[in-house]
């Protein structure tokens, strides 16, 4: 799918370069330019999807994908995912239209950041959330 001018199609399709830090088929990840703890990866999906909001059903299988990869880099960087925080901004909040996964691993770096990545929020969707919603609708449930 063809998306207009965006920094993370960019990155995905290595025209940045020295961004990567994983790639495969379905997505990517990379380190955040601003990071707002001591691992901040974002993790995107190769095919332009806009937001958490533009998710469909369909994408359960990319969800998964995308949280057993964030699982992966946090141990591979030496974090615990069970004490890491993986989600992602919700529109107008967001500051790329391209989905992002935000993988934060370690102690979040201001009282600012933990406010802006905390789960429960309007801004902010936490992934196990998202990926129940899409659970349910696969097995029969309604949005």
């Amino acid at each position: 799918m063809l998306c207009r001018p965006c920094i993370f199609c960019e990155i995905v399709e290595g025209n940045i370069p020295g961004k990567l830090i994983y790639k495969d088929e379905h997505i990517a990840a990379f380190d955040d330019i601003n990071p707002a703890a001591e691992t901040h990866i974002l993790i995107v999906p190769v095919a332009h999807i806009e937001s958490v909001k533009t998710l469909q059903p369909t994408n359960y299988d990319l969800l998964e994908r995308m949280k057993s990869k964030a699982i992966d880099l946090l141990q591979d960087r030496g974090q615990n995912p069970e004490n890491s925080k993986l989600g992602f901004h919700v529109p107008p909040f967001n500051t790329v239209n391209h989905l992002h996964l935000h993988v934060l691993g370690g102690e979040l770096k201001s009282r600012f950041r933990k406010l802006k990545y905390q789960t429960g929020r309007v801004w902010y969707q936490d992934l196990d959330q998202v990926v129940d919603k899409f659970k349910r609708v696969r097995d029969g449930a309604r949005l």
